[in-house]
């Protein structure tokens, strides 16, 4: 299963390293509550969607991500995997990650190529958020 879930965080990767500003993104001056994939999510003041939702099938875990700007080059990367199908949250280590908590939330956070993940489950979804600013995570969690 981690072989499984560590390619799914691959996928995650990469989608958000091509993450780029569009001339027709529309930036928010508040922040903005969404409900993605049956799960809410506060996007900070500033930010605007940065391109659509896209859809991914790796190694048979079905999975969505959305992604979201701001001018100053900040970056969000929201990924919801539907069929978690009971896995725990161990499935989100990765070497060099920590257990954390955040907004109540337990999973494992780490650092990768200057860009900060959180990964935990809530019910029943595995959910990966990507920011480069680490601060952030705070805001989009609740």
């Amino acid at each position: 299963m981690k072989l499984r879930f560590l390619s799914l965080i691959f996928v995650a990767a990469l989608l958000l390293a091509t993450v780029s500003a569009s001339e027709n993104i529309s930036y928010s001056n508040e922040s903005e509550n969404i409900t993605f994939e049956g799960v809410n999510f506060t996007i900070p003041a500033g930010f605007g969607e940065s391109k659509d939702v896209e859809d991914f099938d790796e190694l048979g875990s079905y999975g969505k991500s959305c992604f979201y700007v701001n001018e100053a080059n900040g970056e969000i990367i929201i990924t919801v995997i539907s069929d978690w199908m009971g896995m725990n949250v161990d499935e989100f280590y990765k070497e060099g990650a920590v257990e954390s908590t955040v907004n109540g939330h337990t999973g494992w956070n780490y650092t990768e190529d200057d860009l900060h993940y959180f990964g935990y489950v809530h019910d029943d979804k595995g959910i990966l958020i990507g920011v480069t600013n680490e601060t952030r995570l705070y805001e989009i969690v609740l």
